[in-house]
């Protein structure tokens, strides 16, 4: 073999280098696609996301997807942030997979006291699902725990996390706010404004995390010897009787709605913030407790028959129970203070109804009641809800769309159909319910006021 030419080695080699170069910064339209969630695995909307050192960005959508077209054959950083989110960069290596991207909530873990307790899987409510048409619509007793559990055996238990805010210089607890973190609960427990309703009324904070409880379990008597050995640990043994409130988002709902259903002897009212379903909505028993569903007509988990489910827990079983639809809203709330505004104005209100034969409740001007919160609540059973006594106020539209202004009134003047009306338990938060409706606010606010987060 002759050698070559000096020339043409060096020519060759020329090519070699031009051409290595080329390929290697030849570039490559690629489309990156993602969701974004967080750490109970509920989407996020509204997330930045940028490619680092470039001007590419996106937010993500309604559903926490997004995509973004770039120009690079290389590994790429984004880099993902969202108020009250830790900020996440990540290094994508591989263009063409699917990005699955988790944030972090900030807390402010102040005044809280953490837990942590051991919960079977088998007392999930999950198991319930494993046979539809069998467990359902069966009361959620022990008999109904050991049914299942022989006949799929007993699954190995997983930590749950409770967080306890306990209102200071309280010498003795009235009840309790037990809220599921799934979702919007974690910064619900730490919001200002709940802290101060607990304050007031001298209520426990108690939040529930993990794969066992969050989205509810069964029987009550777990979480009712939970409670049991919180009262113990913080020295409030109070905390194993006093009546309580409760709270859940998306898949939450199915912890708020169960125990209310199991335990309408203590629940005093409940509310499932935008739920992922409707299947846990109507357990039997939660027709015994006032109830308040919330939805956003703009949320893709609003088509599980949450209206259907409501206008049935009405006309069927004569529940104490209202649906309430922002017109505008997806998955999460657009403002959390007008939401948590809305929600304790209901928990207020079921406090009038169902105490109103304590002593520390005074009747006002107009008929309403009042509690004195610097009184210890007396330990009476609960009150029923009255239906002939409440208010009622029209459906929503959902063909229309929007923010609706709809119908209120005392029960005996309601113009429509009473049997399958949203049912309020009293004037005041009937006003509150329509206005939300209507402004996305509970009260009237000045119109500079924004709504957005």
């Amino acid at each position: 073999m002759k050698p070559l030419p000096l020339f043409r080695l060096g020519l060759l080699f020329f090519t070699l280098i031009t051409t290595s170069t080329y390929t290697r910064l030849a570039a490559q339209e690629f489309t990156l696609r993602g969701i974004v969630r967080d750490t109970s695995d509920n989407i996020l909307p509204g997330v930045s996301i940028e490619v680092s050192g470039s001007e590419v960005a996106t937010r993500s959508d309604e559903d926490g997807k997004f995509s973004l077209a770039i120009d690079s054959s290389e590994s790429i950083r984004l880099d993902l942030s969202k108020d009250g989110y830790l900020a996440k960069q990540m290094l994508i290596s591989q263009l063409g997979k699917p990005i699955e991207a988790t944030l972090v909530a900030k807390t402010d873990d102040t005044g809280l006291i953490r837990l942590i307790k051991p919960i079977s899987m088998s007392h999930s409510l999950g198991e319930i699902r494993r046979d539809r048409a069998k467990y359902e619509n069966r009361a959620m007793d022990e008999k109904l725990y050991q049914e299942i559990v022989e006949r799929y055996g007993e699954k190995p238990a997983e930590e749950a996390a409770f967080r306890i805010y306990l209102p200071p210089r309280v010498p003795t607890i009235n009840g309790l706010f037990l809220i599921s973190e799934h979702g919007v609960g974690g910064p619900m427990i730490e919001h200002p404004l709940v802290r101060e309703f607990a304050d007031r009324h001298h209520l426990a904070l108690i939040g529930v995390l993990g794969n066992a409880i969050q989205r509810g379990l069964f029987p009550a008597s777990v979480l009712d010897e939970i409670l049991v050995d919180i009262a113990q640990q913080v020295n409030h043994p109070e905390i194993a009787s006093v009546p309580a409130f409760t709270f859940g988002h998306s898949n939450g709902t199915g912890f708020s709605a169960s125990y209310a259903a199991m335990r309408p002897d203590r629940v005093i009212g409940w509310v499932s913030f935008h739920s992922g379903g409707s299947w846990h909505l109507v357990f039997p028993g939660v027709e015994k407790v006032p109830g308040l569903v919330m939805h956003g007509n703009q949320d893709s988990y609003f088509d599980q028959g949450q209206t259907q489910a409501v206008e049935s827990l009405r006309r069927e079983r004569q529940a104490p129970i209202a649906l309430l639809v922002d017109g505008e809203s997806g998955h999460w709330p657009r403002n959390r203070e007008h939401t948590f505004s809305l929600v304790l104005a209901f928990c207020e209100s079921c406090l009038r109804i169902r105490l109103a034969a304590t002593d520390e409740i005074e009747s006002d001007e107009n008929d309403n009641v009042e509690i004195d919160s610097n009184k210890t609540w007396n330990r009476s059973e609960l009150q029923p809800a009255a239906i002939q006594s409440g208010w009622l106020g029209g459906g929503y539209d959902r063909a229309a769309g929007g923010m609706q202004m709809l119908e209120i009134a005392r029960y005996a003047d309601f113009s429509g159909d009473r049997d399958s009306a949203n049912w309020l338990p009293d004037e005041s938060f009937a006003k509150a319910w329509q206005t939300y409706g209507a402004t996305g606010a509970p009260f009237t606010a000045p119109a500079s006021a924004p709504l957005a987060e």
